[in-house]
């Protein structure tokens, strides 16, 4: 019967978010909550705990676990239809793993219903594969401009100022991380890593590759996350501006940066452990002391001392060769952020 079904199938391009105004994904909450299509909702038509029950018995009873699956999936999409508010003009399109029985029994009911609906051919196997080949060979087409400087310059806060004007990636508001071995923010989990793909390919997506995008000179790795092979090596060709800030100043930054560190200290502790094999006894003893006895400002300068300054100048990648022009700053305020757009305004090496 399905085969002579007509079915209402797309292929996943780059501009199928702005063609539709609802997406539905129709995966179990844990499948979306790893990685889903931007500006997607999850209305599940087999639930976690569902999808388990009905999974289990199908090893057992192919044709019971067909039965059940079809009265939860049933009942599922009754209480969507009761509870979401969608409109005979919204255009929708379904997707589920691969394109096949979850979303179809989304599709027919609101086929029949008389909504203007689609499924996304091989569901969100195909969407995988497209960002797979976004990062593969499309993001070659970007180019970008580096804002690089040493640990506590305010990068991150300076390309969040810039992004009013210009065109900016956050990489590190988009991995959850600042990018750091004490990196890890509270209440903040990373996303998955094919999830921080998909937020990727969107910004980028909205940027568009015809101007030069700002980014920071980050490791090719943020916390958990690995920034995707090709859009690194474009990173690293970017042309490259050097922000030089004072080592008291940035020490204060910091502290403001991570002031919930000063607040609870205790993640501190268990992180700062991770240094140990990269110090000498006796300045992990002095930087422990300053920890203990709560000078945290001693304890950032000796940190940006002892071992994230002489890193930062040991890196492969984004090295004084890479540097087109250098920027020295007093302080990192909105003051400096005014400062910095004028000179970027003023060296039109760094516009495409």
């Amino acid at each position: 019967m399905q085969n002579n079904l007509y079915l209402n199938k797309v292929e996943f391009k780059n501009d199928i978010i702005n063609n539709y105004n609802k997406i539905i994904d129709v995966r179990s909450e844990d499948e979306y909550y790893e990685d889903n299509i931007p500006n997607s909702i999850n209305i599940p038509v087999l639930k976690n705990e569902q999808r388990h029950i009905v999974g289990e018995l199908y090893t057992r009873n192919i044709f019971e676990a067909r039965k059940l699956g079809a009265q939860l999936i049933s009942n599922n999409i009754s209480n969507f239809l009761k509870k979401e508010k969608i409109k005979k003009l919204d255009k929708i399109l379904l997707y589920c793993w691969r394109g096949g029985l979850r979303s179809l029994s989304m599709y027919l009911v609101l086929k029949n219903i008389g909504f203007n609906v689609h499924i996304l051919n091989k569901g969100y196997k195909s969407y995988r594969s497209f960002i797979n080949n976004f990062f593969k060979n499309e993001v070659l087409k970007y180019n970008f401009n580096i804002l690089s400087g040493l640990t506590g310059t305010g990068k991150t806060f300076f390309l969040e100022k810039l992004s009013k004007s210009l065109n900016v990636l956050n990489l590190e508001y988009i991995a959850n991380h600042k990018g750091s071995v004490l990196g890890n923010i509270p209440k903040k989990v990373q996303p998955s890593q094919k999830k921080f793909e998909s937020i990727l390919w969107y910004e980028l997506l909205k940027l568009g590759n015809e101007k030069n995008i700002w980014t920071e000179s980050e490791s090719n790795r943020i916390g958990k996350l690995s920034i995707p092979r090709n859009l690194f090596i474009k990173m690293i060709k970017g042309r490259t501006l050097n922000i030089e800030v004072p080592i008291n100043k940035r020490a204060k930054f910091i502290l403001k940066d991570y002031k919930y560190f000063t607040k609870e200290p205790k993640p501190v502790f268990q992180t700062f452990n991770i240094l140990k094999k990269f110090l000498t006894k006796k300045k992990m003893l002095e930087i422990n002391l300053n920890l203990k006895t709560k000078n945290y400002e001693k304890f950032v300068l000796n940190l940006l001392e002892f071992h994230y300054d002489k890193v930062y100048k040991k890196r492969k990648y984004f090295t004084e060769e890479n540097i087109i022009e250098r920027l020295s700053l007093n302080s990192i305020n909105y003051k400096s952020s005014l400062l910095l757009s004028e000179y970027i305004k003023k060296h039109p090496v760094f516009k495409k």
